[in-house]
């Protein structure tokens, strides 16, 4: 049961509204909002410049807030329907996936997942973490201590001789990166790699097929991909969904890269190449999807998190916040402090352009002019208390570098009033 205030403003006992009831709920008021602002723009006076009516702003804060819930719930309810399919087609995966001993739950995010060297058993992220934290050096499962750096080493190699299959894919892994001290051998790293694979281990044929790929064997790398992947390898299945968005080493196919690029980006953490992909894919209408910038936002996020992320991804996400901005705000570009996504925007675009030296040729043609022409205008604004600026007291934030202030007063109370976002 829930609580919700009734026409006559007392609280009233209802059921708990289901996730489409809710979707449909978000959906009317929308609607009702939407035809007030329209009401509201329509009898004010002509709006050149801020500040907007009070009572304008808080409506379309309202509408951004209540468009982006109901946006979200819709992406949270195709993805689950599209991982519950996916599991449904192939029930085989549940059964040959690793299960955690400890919550027995299938471990699909191997990245955060962990074997015990000692005895070879595997363990989840939420497991794992708060027996670490706690500082645990015995092993639940065998309940002998953690090995230390060189004892691991000599039972790898042990374990790897007797045939271990999760020995030779975690020392195989060990020769290609050169870590406990071990030169890099890519040669030993592919034999131990391909004799795990050959027992049927998923981790060594999904990082047997990442070996294939960098070395542009991209049938093969596919061919070890889908190996693994048939046992539940979620990170293999997001690099199959890689490459049939590519068409390389298997058949161009949208619909199949778009849906294994879900069921990856919703079982998996650490590889974010499915986020970027289904933000494309969204963008460009592909694989079924439509265009929602809200959504692209959301799935790119995580993307600028990562130290690789690239300057094309960098601009992509600024035109995002950019069109956002405008759709939310379309009167003047001062938002409510914390809601005007226009200096995150800015941002993304001077780190871009730092890094590309050339990003403007990325920004689409009609977008570039009005961001110079926004970059002018706050120039001249102060953005917390709308007064005009000069040259003596025109004070830029010093963490975005996107907006401008008369005085650090009126910088420290904007920070507090949301700018910090």
């Amino acid at each position: 049961m829930e609580q919700r205030k009734g026409a006559d403003g007392n609280h009233e006992e209802r059921e708990e509204e289901t996730v489409d009831e809710k979707i449909d709920r978000l959906g009317r008021e929308l609607q009702d909002m939407q035809k007030e602002a329209e009401r509201m723009r329509s009898n004010s006076p002509p709006i050149t410049r801020p500040p907007v009516p009070e009572p304008l702003l808080k409506l379309r804060h309202e509408i951004k807030e209540k468009d982006t819930e109901r946006e979200l719930l819709l992406e949270d309810q195709r993805v689950s329907k599209v991982v519950e399919e996916y599991l449904q087609e192939n029930p085989s995966i549940l059964e040959k996936i690793d299960e955690c001993p400890i919550c027995l739950e299938p471990i699909f995010d191997v990245d955060k997942a962990s074997f015990f060297i000692c005895c070879g058993k595997p363990m989840c992220g939420s497991c794992k973490e708060p027996l670490l934290a706690a500082g645990n050096d015995i092993c639940p499962f065998c309940r002998g201590p953690f090995p230390s750096g060189g004892e691991e080493l000599s039972i790898l190699r042990t374990k790897a001789a007797q045939g271990k299959a999760w020995a030779q894919c975690i020392l195989g892994q060990k020769f290609y990166y050169g870590l406990t001290g071990l030169v890099e051998d890519d040669q030993k790293a592919e034999s131990l790699l391909r004799s795990a694979a050959d027992q049927g281990h998923a981790g060594a044929q999904y990082y047997l097929g990442q070996y294939e790929r960098q070395k542009d064997n991209v049938v093969e790398a596919c061919r070890q991909f889908e190996a693994a992947a048939s046992q539940g390898h979620m990170n293999a299945l997001g690099f199959l969904g890689v490459q049939h968005y590519g068409g390389r080493g298997v058949e161009y196919d949208e619909m199949k890269a778009v849906r294994f690029l879900t069921v990856c980006s919703k079982l998996t953490t650490e590889d974010r190449s499915p986020h970027r992909l289904l933000a494309d894919c969204f963008a460009l209408e592909q694989g079924g999807l439509e265009d929602s910038p809200i959504r692209e936002v959301y799935y790119l996020k995580p993307v600028l998190e990562e130290s690789e992320s690239t300057p094309r991804v960098m601009v992509f996400y600024a035109e995002l916040l950019w069109s956002l901005s405008r759709r939310f705000y379309p009167d003047y570009e001062i938002a409510p402090s914390g809601d005007n996504s226009v200096p995150e925007a800015l941002f993304w675009y001077r780190r871009a352009h730092a890094m590309s030296g050339d990003a403007e040729t990325l920004v689409n043609a009609e977008t570039l002019p009005y961001i110079e022409e926004y970059e002018s205008s706050i120039r001249e604004l102060c953005s917390c208390c709308f007064k005009s600026l000069s040259t003596d007291n025109r004070k830029r934030c010093v963490e975005c570098k996107a907006v401008y202030y008369c005085s650090w007063e009126c910088g420290a109370a904007d920070w507090k009033a949301g700018h910090k976002k």
